[in-house]
């Protein structure tokens, strides 16, 4: 005879109290460091001084400034920031 639909939800439900999990239940435990992380240096223009400056790079460029904004603790902007001031200087 033909197991009803309820019947087959049953036996499921049954076999999932019963049997243990076959994948390891993971354990998450927080970070803990020894040494507090430095934070990073606060922009030198006032938040109501800055514009948005929008422009496209080489994606090896980009993926270089993303490493070392997170290597160095520093915003991408701070790092383009400084290297458009280096620039303009070095053209005065």
């Amino acid at each position: 005879m033909a197991e009803t639909l309820k019947e087959r939800q049953a036996r499921l439900a049954d076999k999932l109290k019963n049997e243990p999990p076959k994948a390891p239940i993971q354990e998450v435990n927080p970070v803990t460091t020894s040494e507090p992380r430095a934070t990073a240096k606060p922009s030198a223009a006032p938040v109501d001084d800055l514009v948005q400056l929008n422009t496209k790079v080489p994606k090896a460029l980009h993926k270089a400034i993303r490493r070392i904004s997170v290597e160095e603790d520093i915003e991408i902007r701070d790092i383009v920031r400084e290297a458009l001031e280096t620039y303009v200087k070095g053209r005065a």
